[in-house]
């Protein structure tokens, strides 16, 4: 199987290494290119140097912290971007699953390796299949939690304890004085 390289998102790159207080190892990480490779481009392409635009890219708390296209301040973009993560998961896992007996004898009759043909075996065996569905209902779930609104039970919790501190605060204890005289 051919490696499928992900095109890079340069613009991306290029606009965090203008805006972001991000090192250039980390965007480069999280970009998931080298960091020679973004200072090779800031030179071919005469990016603006770091240093000169440090303090005019300090960031405030109104601007979006963009990190591959999404603004990692809002949670509704970070979920979304989840959700897609998710199904383009599950449509390769079906893919694979569809034709796992064409999977297996192309392993077979190709691989000579006998501990790269068990590891492929096993890659593409139920079980795997299954620990896969089984992250992925995980992660579902967890992005799922993290967008839904709070439930009618927590809702209420807080109004009983938003009036609890009001008017209605339970009284402190009384304080024992003891002369001795």
């Amino acid at each position: 199987m051919a490696d499928d390289k992900k095109p890079i998102d340069w613009a991306s790159i290029r606009s965090d290494w203008e805006k972001s207080d991000w090192s250039i190892r980390r965007i480069a990480e999280w970009y998931q290119v080298s960091d020679r490779a973004i200072r090779k481009r800031a030179k071919s392409e005469s990016w603006p140097d770091r240093a000169q635009t440090a303090p005019e890219s300090v960031l405030t708390e109104s601007s979006p912290v963009l990190m591959a296209g999404v603004d990692a301040t809002d949670p509704e973009q970070i979920v979304g971007r989840g959700h897609n993560l998710i199904f383009r998961l599950l449509d390769e896992l079906d893919a694979s699953t569809t034709h796992i007996g064409e999977l297996e004898e192309l392993i077979e009759a190709h691989e000579e390796d006998p501990r790269r043909k068990a590891a492929m075996m096993k890659a593409v065996s139920l079980g795997g299949r299954a620990n896969v569905v089984k992250a992925l209902a995980t992660a579902f779930k967890t992005w799922n939690e993290a967008k839904a609104p709070e439930g009618k039970k927590a809702q209420q919790q807080a109004k009983a304890e938003e009036v609890a501190a009001g008017r209605f605060a339970p009284r402190a204890r009384p304080k024992l004085a003891v002369s001795n005289d």
